[in-house]
């Protein structure tokens, strides 16, 4: 058949980012019956629900800071002559509010939990964070450090959280609600997130869903804190008030003072007490008790401080607003590209790239992970982060018997929620390895064809849900030779099951096609998509493969026209890296080594470009 090519007209608007602004509004009175917002999905009630069944009383008492567990804890100076000065020494304060303990609580303060979901023996742990006036109403702030150990699922923010019981009448310990964190919705500056971070932007934005109540954040709080740029020049300001929850209390502890410039780049206050928890507390100014225009979080020097009497922000300047903005718009985030993905000449090797969930933590965080087969043989595990991101490569296997595989694609096929790696080899054997994780590794072998000549034909396959039945991603799509397009359904560790025919021989173009992979193009339920990369830079998706197939029938979207740079791509797949559960997210590898991946696309168009390796 004749690939015909047609033109498809869009519109694209671009808004400038401006700050937000907004009339103060005052916190809705704890206790008093919560209005829905319009905005909150069943589903989304559901998660605040179950964050809230989770998060008891005990738990968030219990929760430790996350500074008392990192290399650099904030403790009191002792006095001994050997004991580190702190920066600048002890100076003279003038403190225009002495630090005390607020125990109503706080609307646009409260605390950050981070929930321990990686089955080990320990505790849950806490930062402080803030709410930020916002369009979304959904924007809480916090130091990007108190990140380091998260999963990016399964955390929360209690804003106005007081710790001990409650009088009769008034609000209890969580008097607006609980929010948990959207999975994947954690904008940090890329520096950061590199191996050695970088502390001049140790801030992060969190968007978190509505509370149990069907509310958003500052529909529940009122008006979160005004996000304010500061000047180099500006960093010794008077009157700051810093805001912080101690561990051990979990009562916000506040204190104003005037603050000077530290190194140029960081604000220092000195106020008793910050102990270790208060890390990700909002510097604020013009602050009128409840809320105040947001100038810094407790960060960026040694983590915030060594001393609980100074701590330090990062400077809130362009790099802040270009996150604020990406949270604003939900752009993607930063990934810290080039942290744990390697160079463009190693990437230059890759011979082969499928996606799944293999790694223990993806599995119960339903987040995509990368393999990757290279030239001379290895195979590596690359883990997602949830958040459009890679951790540190894991080696599966290093054998020059690898260098043999031709195609590699993942899915559930022994369904147990853990995925499978199907390889098909240069002699036309095809191998199942089973339940491909960190430990598994590649041990776990079944072959499913011995070797043959009629799979020696096999030019690219994919296992995707494409309507085999049940739920899984089980059904492998094989584009052969002679341009015959077949549908396995419903694979597993005893075969292939039955074949359907997608497109007979012989047929001129699906020859030239590349790449297969599953996609969510349209929504995470029902069977899948088709992507498709073809040799001569178009990329395709074909919508409910199952359904509607690839032939008069089908409903085929064209991502990219033929002759587009896709020419220049060597390998592409799909997963779900960040964001919702949907596997839209597109990672291609290009000439020269270069590695991109294009978050959130849909049968309309594709998300716009991450570098992920430079090239």
């Amino acid at each position: 058949m004749r690939r015909i090519a047609w033109v498809r007209a869009a519109a694209l608007g671009l808004c400038a980012a401006i700050p937000f602004t907004a009339p103060a509004s005052a916190a809705p009175a704890p206790g008093s019956p919560p209005r829905p917002s319009k905005a909150a999905t069943p589903e989304e009630v559901r998660e605040a629900r179950e964050a809230e069944r989770y998060w008891t009383p005990e738990r968030i008492r219990t929760a430790v800071p996350v500074d008392g567990t990192d290399s650099v804890q904030r403790s009191p100076e002792d006095g001994r002559r050997s004991a580190p000065r702190p920066p600048g020494g002890r100076q003279k304060r003038s403190l225009q509010e002495p630090s005390h303990t607020v125990d109503e609580g706080m609307a646009t303060v409260g605390v950050f939990l981070i929930r321990n979901d990686k089955d080990e023996a320990t505790p849950n742990q806490f930062c402080t964070a803030a709410s930020v006036a916002s369009p979304t109403k959904s924007l809480a702030v916090t130091a990007a450090h108190c990140l380091k150990r998260a999963s990016g699922r399964n955390i929360a923010f209690v804003p106005g959280y007081r710790a001990g019981g409650s009088a009769a009448g008034q609000a209890g310990e969580t008097p607006y609600g609980i929010f948990p964190v959207k999975p994947g919705k954690i904008w940090i500056d890329g520096r950061y997130l590199r191996s050695t971070p970088d502390d001049d932007v140790d801030v992060a934005f969190l968007r978190v869903g509505p509370n149990a109540q069907g509310q958003l954040l500052e529909d529940a709080t009122g008006r979160g804190n005004t996000l304010t740029k500061v000047n180099s020049a500006d960093l010794a300001r008077p009157g700051i008030t810093v805001v912080g929850y101690p561990g051990g209390q979990k009562t916000p502890l506040r204190c104003t003072n005037n603050t000077t410039a530290f190194q140029g780049r960081f604000m220092e206050i000195k106020c008793d007490g910050f102990r270790a928890g208060v890390s990700g507390g909002p510097f604020l100014e013009n602050f009128d008790g409840t809320r105040g225009n947001l100038v810094g979080v407790i960060g960026g020097y040694k983590t915030g401080g060594a001393y609980d009497h100074t701590s330090y922000t990062s400077q809130f300047d362009d790099d802040v607003f270009r996150l604020y903005h990406q949270a604003v718009s939900d752009a993607p985030a930063d990934t810290g590209s080039g942290a744990s993905m390697g160079t463009s000449g190693t990437w230059s090797h890759a011979r082969g790239m499928t996606t799944g969930r293999f790694h223990t933590a993806s599995v119960r965080n339903h987040t995509s992970d990368l393999i990757v087969r290279w030239s001379d043989g290895e195979v590596s595990l690359y883990p997602g982060n949830g958040r459009y991101g890679f951790g540190k490569d894991i080696r599966l296997v290093k054998d020059k018997t690898w260098k043999q595989a031709r195609q590699i694609t993942a899915g559930d096929f022994t369904g147990n929620g853990s995925y499978d790696l199907l390889v098909r080899w240069a002699n036309g054997r095809v191998t199942l390895y089973k339940n491909v994780n960190e430990t598994n590794k590649l041990k776990n072998k079944v072959d499913l064809r011995g070797p043959n000549g009629t799979w020696t034909h096999a030019v690219a396959m994919t296992a995707g849900r494409f309507g085999g039945g049940n739920t899984r991603s089980d059904d492998l799509a094989v584009v052969w030779t002679d341009g015959e397009v077949t549908l396995y359904p419903n694979v597993d560790a005893k075969g292939m099951h039955g074949e359907r025919q997608l497109m007979p021989p012989p047929d001129r173009t699906w020859p030239y096609a590349r790449d297969l992979a599953a996609g969510n193009f349209r929504s995470t339920t029902g069977d899948q998509d088709l992507f498709v990369r073809w040799v001569d830079g178009e990329v395709t998706a074909y919508e409910d493969l199952a359904r509607n197939g690839i032939g008069k029938r089908r409903k085929e979207h064209r991502l990219r026209p033929h002759n587009s740079p896709w020419r220049k791509a060597t390998l592409a797949t799909v997963g779900a890296f960040g964001g919702p559960d949907r596997q839209d997210d597109i990672v291609t590898l290009w000439t020269g080594g270069k590695l991109t991946l294009r978050p959130d696309s849909t049968t309309a168009s594709m998300g716009p470009e991450r570098i992920l390796v430079s090239p």
